[in-house]
């Protein structure tokens, strides 16, 4: 039997191979296009499909880890990926509505399956082996192999769909998660014991602290208005695409260099935010997403494609210094309850953003659905941010001063 730094070895580097073949996706930078072109759906009733979705995976996320808790996170995370590769079976099989519906509650089964349960065989294992300092490098590497891998798939995609078809693409691209599931059932389950709240009692915690801490309250509404508003980009930019008569072969090319932007972007947040102060620098953040949406309503053109990389660098500096101030305020105890409420409000709303922007494309115009997004977020983001500064002020002003300034 393997010791347990063994096993922590073992679980990190196959932890590794599943979320790079869970997000090498072929089909990431094509599959709008092909719903809508060669299938002939239409994109207001795609993206109202989401709709469902979120609000699938919100109620999903407490049972699936409830499940994981039981059961072991690595079989969770092998079922969620043996219904991630049936999901993107299905998308490449769909003709219809129906089939598209039935895709769409499999993909969201996938996506709790995942949530958390893969960083937290790793953190378990770690801790097993005494060796949980070493957690954030590993998850920080782990983000890089993420965008590293959907980078790779999404100009590969493209060569793929524009040589092969697009139904082969996305067809094909069921193969690498189940590559996903044989990793995920080749790790080792730590002995850990896990105590998890009831999903009520998990949703009253998050809320009752986070209602009663002013400055964690703010930032919860202010990130989910940003994680919105950042989000936006991932349903219009092949809309974008094929109004342009962009060439199915160059669809990566051009989707590459808008991740890259936020790769770049979250690799420079700790840098920005130490810099120019947190204030500055998430200020500057809703300022950039609001005005890369005017700007995209406002100039009809292919070259303003290149708007799309504000919103992929705000995410990328936004999400650590946001993520980082709650992780200060919130006690050990209460911070995944905090973290999951931020996840479920998120979930609650995304869906009824994206389904608006669908029928404004389809019924009236991209552009429209452009200027609709920079005057949404142009009344929602100013608010939720100077309350959250204020907020953050107060709560600074109110902490005891440190022992050698105060003496």
């Amino acid at each position: 039997m393997p010791g347990a730094a063994a096993v922590a070895r073992r679980n990190v580097r196959l932890y590794y191979a599943f979320i790079a073949l869970m997000d090498f996706g072929l089909w990431f930078g094509i599959w709008i296009k092909y719903l809508v072109v060669e299938r002939g759906l239409e994109l207001k009733y795609v993206l109202l499909m989401d709709l469902p979705f979120w609000f699938a995976v919100a109620a999903l996320e407490a049972p699936m880890g409830a499940l994981a808790d039981r059961i072991g996170h690595s079989r969770v995370l092998a079922l969620g990926a043996a219904v991630y590769a049936a999901t993107i079976l299905g998308f490449g099989l769909t003709t219809n509505y129906w089939m598209l519906f039935a895709d769409y509650m499999l993909w969201a089964v996938a996506q709790a399956c995942r949530s958390g349960a893969d960083q937290a065989v790793v953190f378990d294992s770690l801790k097993a082996a005494g060796r949980e300092s070493e957690f954030t490098a590993i998850a920080g590497r782990g983000f890089a192999l993420t965008m590293g891998a959907g980078l790779g798939g999404i100009i590969l995609g493209g060569v793929v769909a524009a040589l092969a078809g697009m139904a082969f693409t996305v067809q094909v691209s069921a193969v690498t998660p189940l590559g996903a599931m044989a990793a995920a059932l080749a790790m080792r389950e730590p002995r850990v014991e896990h105590v998890r709240r009831g999903y009520l009692e998990q949703l009253k915690t998050g809320f009752g602290f986070a209602w009663s801490h002013g400055a964690v309250r703010a930032t919860m509404f202010l990130s989910t208005g940003l994680m919105m508003a950042t989000f936006a980009p991932v349903v219009l930019v092949q809309p974008f695409l094929i109004v342009h008569d962009v060439p199915t072969g160059l669809f990566g090319v051009f989707q590459a260099p808008v991740r890259v932007a936020g790769i770049i972007g979250a690799l420079v947040a700790w840098r920005a935010a130490r810099l120019l102060g947190r204030d500055r620098v998430v200020g500057a953040a809703c300022a950039a997403a609001v005005l890369a949406y005017a700007g995209l309503a406002a100039w009809d053109a292919l070259g303003a494609f290149a708007l799309f990389a504000l919103p992929a660098v705000v995410q990328g500096l936004v999400r650590p210094v946001l993520d980082t101030y709650v992780n200060e305020l919130t006690p050990s105890d209460r911070r995944a309850t905090v973290l999951s409420t931020v996840s479920l409000l998120f979930s609650l709303q995304v869906g009824f953003l994206e389904a608006t922007l669908g029928f404004i494309t389809d019924d009236v115009s991209i552009r429209a659905a452009f200027g609709f997004t920079a005057v949404f977020f142009g009344m929602l983001l100013p608010p939720l941010f100077f309350g959250w500064r204020r907020s953050a002020r107060a709560g600074a002003a109110s902490r005891p001063a440190p022992a050698a300034a105060a003496g």
